[in-house]
């Protein structure tokens, strides 16, 4: 018997180049589609709508045992305006309360991240506890979040 070459397959050279064709289809329909975004699971109070804010400024304290020395920057997040004008007016009470607190962090209190959540918690009470019991306004805790700028220890 005489060499034969074999025929090429033309149906399944055909089905192939179909189906990498539809392949290549598909891939670029996904790509041009545009992904949506993931939900984002939000855990806390909702964000304020309209802050505003006190910027409180640097403060410089020694740390217990007076090896090191902190450094912060706070600013405060009020809710309504109203709170914030009456807070501006006792500012040195403010200022005098925030380097009080800020003499209190140990450098191990520092160097522990829960720890630093706990001790804006507590300036926050510590700061909400300077307004008025009977005030004008609506909310009993007018100082909404303390937010640090800068927050380091050398």
């Amino acid at each position: 018997m005489p060499w034969r070459t074999p025929k090429p397959r033309r149906r399944t050279l055909t089905w192939r180049m179909l189906l990498v064709l539809l392949s290549l289809t598909v891939l670029i329909a996904g790509c041009e589609e545009e992904e949506e975004e993931p939900e984002v699971v939000r855990q806390g109070p909702p964000p304020l709508e309209k802050p505003s804010y006190i910027d409180l400024g640097t403060f410089i304290v020694n740390m217990p045992g007076d090896k090191y020395y902190l450094k912060g920057s706070l600013q405060l997040a009020f809710g309504d305006v109203a709170p914030k004008v009456w807070m501006e007016a006792r500012l040195p009470i403010v200022k005098d309360l925030v380097i009080a607190q800020l003499k209190t962090v140990t450098v191990e209190q520092f160097d522990d991240l829960k720890n630093r959540k706990l001790f804006k918690r507590d300036l926050q009470v510590r700061l909400n506890s300077l307004f008025p019991n009977e005030s004008p306004w609506e909310e009993p805790k007018p100082v909404r979040k303390v937010l640090f700028s800068e927050f380091y220890r050398q």
